[in-house]
């Protein structure tokens, strides 16, 4: 799978790295205020402890419990403005792309009635596909901490719809992507649908160790949680509290501990289709549409 980042091409397996103990304490940007002091529960539900056993506390939440989506707390991808396409993908802010409804998020890669000119600040290109993202950039970012989601994918097992959560940096403070890093937390193909790839992106990253190649789940289509802690020390993820994939700092590591992931990084989720070629080829045999739907999204730290 190939993603188009403004015009830069990104690869499907990543790498969770980490950085080195002794750095600065969290950082956060968001516009909510001082966490909330340590109690039996919180914004975010029942209150859970680290393992040194200090409390985790909420600093992001939504469970989509409103009519529409939070513009407060999400902001929406569209093509047309960002130049941000996927495979065949033209995102949009259509609510048959971008839909809450009753305590869920749904985001659904749609093929359109006939062919359309995808507008775009980085090259007008000609599509029948649709689909949805939206992420928390400029409205909320956070270096290390504990980011979760509790998701479904499609019913779908051929070839042609991705999707899933990650993570971005708020900045690009060490260069053009991959440079400044991606963290990839639950990443998913139609065409392979047991598999949720957590992964990162970085100069140098080892495409084996630094993917949780292991990570899959039986069946995609119900709910499961899907979790990254990200530490100074390393970074690991964890399906419904099961980690499948972690990776801590080594010395021969190619990254410059602790950059690139020492920075803010916000998170998205996404649903659309592969490109025209390859292995998750999207064509007129792909099942669509085809719908990611998020129960919430939180954050800790």
């Amino acid at each position: 799978m190939k993603r188009n980042i403004r015009g830069l091409r990104r690869t499907v397996a990543a790498a969770a790295v980490v950085g080195l103990a002794g750095l600065a304490p969290l950082q956060a940007v968001t516009g909510s205020g001082s966490p909330a002091a340590a109690a039996s529960s919180d914004a975010c539900g029942t209150v859970t402890l680290k393992p040194d056993g200090s409390p985790w506390t909420c600093s992001y939440v939504d469970n989509f419990d409103g009519r529409s989506l939070d513009p407060t707390k999400w902001i929406t991808q569209q093509t047309a403005l960002t130049g941000f396409r996927s495979g065949s993908t033209c995102f949009t802010t259509s609510d048959k792309n971008i839909q809450v409804f009753k305590g869920e998020l749904s985001l659904t890669a749609r093929m359109e009635r006939g062919k359309f000119l995808c507008k775009s600040p980085t090259g007008d290109f000609t599509t029948i596909y649709t689909g949805g993202m939206i992420g928390t950039r400029t409205k909320f970012s956070q270096a290390y901490g504990k980011f979760e989601v509790r998701a479904k994918y499609p019913s779908v097992n051929k070839p042609g719809v991705h999707g899933g959560f990650w993570m971005f940096p708020l900045n690009n403070t060490y260069g053009a992507w991959p440079a400044s890093g991606e963290i990839d937390v639950a990443e998913w193909w139609s065409s392979d649908p047991t598999l949720v790839l957590p992964s990162l992106h970085y100069n140098g990253r080892d495409a084996v160790l630094d993917s949780g190649w292991s990570c899959r789940v039986a069946d995609p289509w119900n709910y499961h949680t899907y979790t990254v802690d990200w530490e100074p020390t390393g970074i690991s993820v964890a399906i419904d509290g099961t980690t499948c994939f972690s990776r801590v700092a080594e010395p021969d590591s190619p990254l410059v501990w602790p950059q690139p992931f020492d920075k803010p990084f916000s998170m998205i989720l996404n649903m659309g289709v592969g490109p025209a070629s390859g292995t998750n080829a999207v064509t007129s045999a792909t099942p669509l549409p085809a719908t990611y739907v998020v129960d919430y999204a939180k954050a800790w730290r």
